[in-house]
């Protein structure tokens, strides 16, 4: 790398300021000095005409599940094209090497159970952006329990707490959860709060898929302050949502939930990605007594027994968890299937010529589970949500190729969408803070979030009144319009134009 001089740019810096049109000089991976537009020597540097356009930090995804495609998608194409430098993953409780490495066939074999080596493994790789990596409770559970409906007897508890203990001390960037899901869901509060001790006295925040964002929403929320408590008193409520019509109007209270902790001294934040469709397995629509079964044995179940299908189909007819024609099929590992991408199950059902419910079953029974897009949240909260200033921006995503269409939207468009739905409501220079600046500080992400001498360059040439992307369930994969240049640690990572080279830069970001 060498000397980059970006000239003539409307420089937004992370801390909420009103831009000022700059010079911003780069040596190596850092920021040197910022001067006004005119005022920095140009010899013998790389010279940027930023031709009035905006320079901003760049985006830090906080929400994503990119540990297991960091070393196999590294140019990060999904992220990088649209200005996100820092990917921070291991959320909803899951810790790809806790569990699915022990039966990779890659690189990734070599990392289960050691953070370290998973870490060192995700540095080689040289994806295109700066990785993070939260420990899961989800995957604590599964790599020392199994899928076991119960408490952890002692022994079991010591083991996570040293599994935990160990990620904290080689860098992971903090704890999270998905008590949604199998098997963190059959985890008691004090479990959860036993581990999150281990926080205290780090700054790592506790970032957590909430067990309910329906019916007791409320009563999740209260559940995750707890735990925050245990910990560090720094929380993260993740892709924060009111799921369901009847749930809409709880809004104003789960925000004075929020506002009175924080008022209360407690760190607390959510994310939030700028679509009303989810985005998780479709198995997740099945009701009880099968939404306690893990997903491995219920397919595999499906796939044996014509009367088990029977039942599900039949427990789905009247008790599904959202309705059929609102939830889309993105995604499968089995080709048969991508005919289905983007249609909904009612769609899908017409096509096989059979009922919603039974094609729900047909699409669990081939032997693993699609993912799905679940269309049960509120416009208007939407908006209203990102309209805090204490909501970040996060995709709940991982790491896509262009043209990767098995994808939802916000794969490609969270960044762009959230800024635009924001900044109706809210200063660019207020949104581009939530963005850069307040989620670097939150998960100690030293040294990165502004743009300030000393600080690292990851930074991002753009047209924030242009800055947009259309992406819909038919198109998953468009990148985003208005993003002129991104920067990781002094590299150029992307360009608008594709004669110029990229450089992939960027590095496991080990939290102390």
């Amino acid at each position: 790398m060498s000397e980059i001089l970006f000239t003539d740019v409307k420089l937004y810096d992370g801390s909420g300021r009103p831009p000022i049109m700059a010079d911003v000089a780069v040596k190596d991976d850092r920021i040197v000095e910022i001067a006004e537009s005119g005022k920095l020597n140009k010899t013998g540097v790389e010279v940027v005409d930023g031709k009035g356009k905006d320079l901003v930090p760049g985006f830090i995804d906080v929400h994503t599940h990119s540990e297991s495609t960091y070393a196999r998608v590294p140019t990060s194409d999904s992220c990088i094209s649209q200005g996100v430098t820092t990917d921070i993953s291991g959320n909803c409780g899951s810790s790809y090497y806790l569990t699915g490495a022990k039966k990779a066939a890659d690189g990734y074999k070599d990392c289960y159970g050691s953070f370290a080596a998973f870490a060192d493994f995700i540095e080689k790789s040289r994806p295109a952006v700066n990785a993070v990596h939260l420990c899961g409770h989800n995957g604590l559970r599964v790599h020392v329990m199994g899928y076991e409906n119960r408490p952890p007897t002692k022994d079991e508890m010591c083991r996570m707490k040293e599994l935990l203990a160990d990620a904290l001390k080689n860098g992971a960037g903090g704890m999270s959860s998905g008590l949604y899901y199998l098997p963190g869901s059959f985890a008691r509060t004090e479990e959860v709060c036993e581990l999150a001790s281990l926080l205290k006295g780090t700054g790592k925040p506790y970032a957590t898929h909430i067990r309910s964002e329906s019916d007791y929403l409320l009563e999740a929320i209260e559940e995750a302050i707890t735990i925050a408590k245990a910990g560090d008193g720094n929380l993260e409520i993740s892709h924060l949502k009111t799921s369901g019509p009847k749930n809409w109007g709880k809004i104003d209270a789960v925000f004075g939930l929020i506002e009175k902790a924080r008022a209360e001294g407690m760190n607390v934040h959510a994310d939030r990605y700028p679509y009303i469709y989810s985005s998780t397995s479709l198995r997740m629509i099945v009701p009880a007594p099968f939404k306690d079964i893990d997903t491995d044995t219920l397919c595999t179940h499906l796939k044996e027994s014509a009367e088990y299908r029977q039942e599900l189909t039949a427990a789905l007819e009247t008790g599904a968890v959202t309705p059929f024609d609102r939830v889309i099929v993105v995604n499968s590992p089995f080709k048969e299937h991508r005919q289905y991408f983007g249609k909904n199950l009612v769609e899908i059902g017409e096509m096989m010529k059979c009922s919603a419910a039974e094609a729900t079953v047909a699409l669990l029974a081939a032997g693993n589970s699609p993912s799905a897009a679940y269309g049960w949240m509120c416009p208007e909260n939407l908006e209203k949500i990102l309209a805090k200033p204490y909501v970040v921006c996060g995709s709940d995503s991982s790491n896509r190729a262009f043209g990767d269409n098995a994808t939802h939207p916000r794969a490609f468009g969270t960044c762009p969408n959230f800024f635009r739905i924001a900044s109706k409501n809210c200063s660019y220079e207020s949104v581009i803070r939530r963005m850069t600046a307040i989620p670097a500080v939150k998960f100690k992400l030293e040294k990165r979030g502004r743009i300030a001498p000393g600080y690292f360059a990851d930074l991002v040439l753009l047209d924030l009144d242009h800055y947009s992307c259309k992406v819909d369930f038919s198109h998953p994969s468009n990148t985003a319009e208005g993003v002129e240049r991104v920067y990781v640690n002094g590299a150029l990572a992307f360009a608008a134009d594709p004669a110029l080279k990229r450089e992939r830069n960027g590095r496991m970001l080990r939290i102390r």
